[in-house]
């Protein structure tokens, strides 16, 4: 299974979860929320052909570890991948919404400075400000939209500039998400858990969950070894899209 989007250094107990993975996946991104979290999680994490270890700076907490902000910058050249990323619209962020705008579009143009990335992005409360963003620096850079919560309006102004969209299980049960799936071209989806922050009956989905592959199954009317197959390619054309050597290999 493929899992987009997830905290694997957070869950409870993020070796076993990790080991797990590594033998039931084909292919997990475990994405970060600071400079500092990424460099602890890459040390823990043993390297495997099927887990990426991507460089974020979460938008809820840059106003309070702004002074990792350079050690952010000089890490995104050495990165394939850079999550989670972006801007926090919501009440409690506020304050912070000039200074997430900065970093978010300095993560952009360096990114496209170092011959484009692929960046997992949060955009809560926020969509409008990240798309004006992307669209304003438009470069090789591939933006994925992570669990988007936007409007219709702005869902197909996202697909206009390019971009892609990771869809997690909460977003097959909510009214909003499902009518955002549904617009989406099937081509540009992959399976995120954003676990363990997502969960099912207090408990976190695990980065192996077929939630999503079974919904889109069921949608497009396809078998669920189809499906898997169509999400699958959808990773190797994104991968091999920013010349990953080894997208052949997941």
């Amino acid at each position: 299974m493929i899992d987009f989007h997830c905290h694997l250094d957070l869950y409870r107990n993020p070796l076993s979860v990790f080991e797990e993975a590594k033998k039931r996946n084909s292919f997990v991104l475990a994405v970060t929320t600071s400079p500092r979290a990424f460099i602890a999680t890459s040390c823990h994490f043993k390297p495997a052909p099927n887990i990426m270890v991507a460089i974020g700076f979460h938008p809820e907490l840059i106003s309070s570890r702004l002074n990792e902000r350079s050690l952010f910058i000089d890490n995104i050249e050495k990165c394939l991948v850079i999550g989670e990323v972006g801007i926090d619209g919501s009440i409690k962020n506020k304050d912070s919404l000039t200074i997430q705008r900065s970093i978010f579009e300095e993560t952009i143009v360096k990114s496209n400075d170092c011959g484009g990335r692929i960046i997992s992005i949060h955009s809560r409360g926020a969509t409008s400000d990240v798309l004006r963003v992307l669209e304003k620096n438009h470069g090789r850079s591939v933006p994925v939209l992570h669990w988007f919560t936007g409007s219709q309006k702005e869902l197909d102004w996202a697909i206009s500039i390019g971009c892609w969209f990771s869809i997690n299980p909460n977003m097959c049960i909510t009214k909003s998400g499902i009518k955002t799936i549904a617009r989406i071209p099937i081509d540009r989806i992959l399976p995120e858990t954003d676990a363990p922050f997502v969960q099912k009956n207090g408990v976190p989905y695990m980065p192996w969950d077929n939630t999503v592959t079974s919904y889109l199954s069921n949608y497009y009317n396809m078998q669920f070894d189809d499906m898997k197959a169509q999400l699958h390619n959808n990773l190797k054309t994104l991968l091999n899209n920013r010349g990953n050597k080894d997208a052949g290999k997941i």
